[in-house]
């Protein structure tokens, strides 16, 4: 061991016994800097890869959707990851209403708004709101009859033909029952417009954004402090390896 470290024996056992003592309050803040990595990179990992899924779903429209999603704790009640899922998620339906481009970016902003007043007049989450929504424009109507909404097969047909968007008669293609279906939805739930941006501060939508907003928080803070907590949590394991390798 002199040879080894160039040191008399007292010598190194002085800097052993350093080492060996310092390895405790060390383990306990490499310890505490794995349950804050923990505790951030699911969040940072979850916007990334509901960045990512959005910039393949919306291709040059991906930046509008991201310009949504970064406000969408105050303007819905869901977070940026949140919001993105929910974007994907939709984006057939969008497209099917708008004819997609850019005019879906639109389409995307208006249901994910009428959702959010939805959920708040109807004292639910956002992301059940969602659901509802989507089941009504895939063609189940039983989700949100209870709410007073009719979607049924005869109301958008006759929809349909009323409002231009198939001529009389005529079998409805499936994108035709879509924006007939979304046109009732937006109809039948105008009641409920604004609700969500009027009662913000009322309590059950304060905690919705209160919850996006930390959500948002985590991902910020992980993205930005996974590689420097990776760096720290090496040299914490260099020296524990040290510390063992010449503990005897």
């Amino acid at each position: 061991l002199r040879a080894k470290a160039n040191l008399p024996v007292s010598g190194l056992g002085k800097v052993k016994a350093g080492f060996q003592s310092a390895l405790g309050p060390a383990t306990a803040i490499g310890g505490g800097l794995a349950a804050l990595g923990k505790l951030v990179s699911g969040s940072a990992s979850d916007l990334n890869e509901s960045a990512n899924a959005v910039r393949v779903t919306f291709g040059a429209q991906a930046a509008a959707v991201e310009a949504l999603s970064k406000k969408a704790a105050t303007s819905v009640g869901l977070s940026s990851s949140e919001f993105n899922g929910m974007a994907v998620q939709f984006s057939a339906f969008t497209d099917a209403i708008s004819g997609g481009g850019a005019a879906s970016v639109g389409v995307l902003d208006e249901m994910s708004t009428r959702m959010s007043d939805f959920a708040s007049v109807m004292n639910l989450d956002v992301a059940e709101a969602a659901e509802k929504f989507q089941s009504g424009l895939a063609g189940e109507t039983e989700p949100l009859r209870k709410f007073g909404i009719d979607l049924s097969a005869t109301k958008v047909e006759a929809y349909a033909y009323a409002n231009g968007i198939a001529a009389a008669g005529k079998p409805l293609t499936e994108t035709q029952k879509i924006q007939a279906r979304y046109a009732l939805l937006m109809q039948q739930t105008a009641k409920t417009q604004g609700d969500f941006k009027n009662t913000t501060d009322q309590a059950a939508n304060a905690q919705r954004i209160a919850t996006a907003q930390w959500e948002n928080a985590r991902a910020k803070l992980g993205t930005a402090l996974l590689p420097a907590i990776a760096s720290v949590m090496t040299a914490f394991a260099g020296l524990a390896t040290w510390v063992s390798e010449n503990s005897t």
